[in-house]
């Protein structure tokens, strides 16, 4: 923003100086004149919606990134709860929304993010598919305590990257995870 205001800056003073040298005296130079200012304002207007659209993207990013990381925190404390209760039904639902969180996390563009957001969707992603190639053979009978463990051990990851990012999780309640659509009832 520094840049454009010096552009912008420079400009205006090249304008003044060329113009108390070389003043318009007839209609045509006037409209010269006038013309130059219009194109020239113009562009900086244009310059400026185009800096803004960026800072929107990557705001929208680091929104979904954010959200992602929630949703992470969210699913992993559910199957945690669910291998430690040794439920299959709440396990097998959370797998599927793990997927779903998965997807999420896809979807955020990498390019938008600075270096903690970006080095956090990255870590969360391999561990989401870390997590999905994990538990993919577990079956009613399986280890519960072997994949409880490992919820219970990636949780406070998951929970440093947040805070690392500015979004610390809820401390109470299960988080939102809005922005899933789910077919689960």
């Amino acid at each position: 923003m520094r840049k454009l205001g010096a552009a912008i800056a420079a400009g205006t003073a090249a304008l003044i100086v060329a113009g108390w040298f070389y003043r318009p005296s007839t209609s045509a130079e006037w409209a010269a004149w006038v013309q130059t200012l219009g194109v020239l304002v113009a562009i900086l207007w244009a310059v400026r919606l185009q800096i803004a659209a960026s800072k929107q993207g990557e705001r929208q990013a680091a929104q979904v990134a954010a959200m992602f990381a929630n949703n992470m925190h969210w699913v992993f404390r559910e199957l945690n709860d669910a291998c430690g209760k040794c439920s299959w039904d709440d396990y097998t639902v959370h797998r599927r929304i793990l997927h779903e969180v998965l997807a999420q996390g896809r979807e955020v563009t990498l390019q938008l993010l600075d270096g903690r957001s970006l080095a956090m969707v990255s870590s969360l992603r391999t561990i989401a598919v870390e997590a999905l190639e994990m538990t993919e053979g577990h079956g009613r009978d399986g280890n519960w305590v072997r994949l409880h463990n490992y919820f219970d051990r990636r949780l406070p990851s998951i929970s440093a990257w947040m805070s690392a990012t500015g979004n610390p999780p809820e401390s109470s309640g299960p988080t939102d995870y809005a922005g899933l659509r789910t077919s689960f009832g």
